[in-house]
């Protein structure tokens, strides 16, 4: 059975007349009439009645007739979707975020993609940079917003999304908070607040040998996964850490974002915008034009995290 021959007999079925049908077809009658008698065999049952003064359908015919309309009906669905998809238009997005992205305009370039293409399902999964990293690599991720430490791989491809500068968080009762400002003696032998070794393996390391280098060692009192697992415990008196000053929007009341005096190095957090290399669908295609118009201008290259030598991180 061919897709032309159901539009044939819907033509014949609508027309009640073959040679109106076969004008409408762009097709001579004879040929016409020999893929309706296919069609007839085919299914083993007579579609119409014919007479020499009028065509009628029979009962089979009209059973025949949502069958064959609901099966073009279908295909011509699916082939507009089809087209729709390689168009970018519809499809599925998968995006990876940290969790203090939530804290940038990361937020408001979803609203603004959803409204310029509501075709597109977004699927936003929170997960570490390293997550991030591999998930890429691996295509279950499409895009990613994950520190930049973890976007220099040579399949990847990334910019720059946001770069803001660290500040030491201190609770309100804390002696620095009067202080107003921090220095990296104030840490020395403070209860301290860092990120899971295992998310930043080379950041708390860097960070440890700075601290060995300068003869400050702070107590190192809890690991956490999140800026904002940070401030919560800062809040809680448990002791203090470094925050980006993304942070400073749900920072509690009670916790204070020292200016911190680096050593005439300022230190930053940076988040960068990362995807599979050659692997830009329509559908991403769209997504970073749109994200473009949401980074910080300049695409500042930042290589290391805690750099104490070259500065950015």
């Amino acid at each position: 059975m061919e897709l032309r021959q159901l539009r044939y007999f819907i033509a014949v079925a609508e027309e009640l007349n073959f040679s109106r049908a076969a004008e409408r077809c762009h097709i001579a009658q004879p040929p016409l009439s020999q893929q309706i008698k296919k069609l007839e065999e085919e299914l083993g049952a007579r579609l119409f009645d014919r007479t020499n003064r009028k065509v009628s359908i029979t009962s089979e015919g009209k059973k025949f007739l949502c069958v064959a309309r609901n099966t073009l009906e279908t295909l011509e669905c699916g082939v507009e979707q089809v087209r729709m998809m390689s168009r970018g238009e519809i499809g599925r997005l998968r995006i990876g975020f940290l969790n203090s992205a939530i804290q940038t305009r990361f937020p408001e370039a979803l609203t603004e993609f959803r409204k310029q293409h509501p075709g597109i399902i977004l699927d936003i999964q929170e997960m570490e940079s390293i997550q991030q990293k591999q998930a890429l690599l691996d295509g279950q991720l499409d895009v990613g917003f994950c520190h930049h430490n973890y976007t220099d791989v040579k399949d990847l491809e990334s910019r720059l999304f946001l770069k803001d500068s660290y500040f030491l968080a201190v609770h309100e009762k804390h002696p620095l908070a009067k202080a107003g400002t921090a220095d990296w003696m104030d840490l020395d032998g403070e209860p301290f607040i860092m990120f899971l070794r295992g998310y930043y393996p080379n950041a708390y390391d860097r960070t440890i040998a700075r601290f060995h280098e300068l003869g400050c060692m702070p107590r190192i009192v809890q690991e956490a996964k999140t800026h904002q697992t940070k401030l919560s415990l800062i809040a809680a008196g448990m002791g203090i850490g470094f925050v980006p000053e993304r942070m400073r929007q749900v920072c509690p009341e009670c916790v204070h974002l020292l200016p911190f005096e680096w050593g005439g190095v300022q230190q930053h957090s940076s988040i960068k915008v990362a995807w599979k290399k050659a692997d830009v669908s329509p559908t991403l295609n769209f997504f970073l034009s749109i994200i473009r118009e949401f980074c910080q201008p300049g695409d500042t290259e930042i290589k290391e995290c805690w750099n104490f030598t070259s500065g950015d991180s």
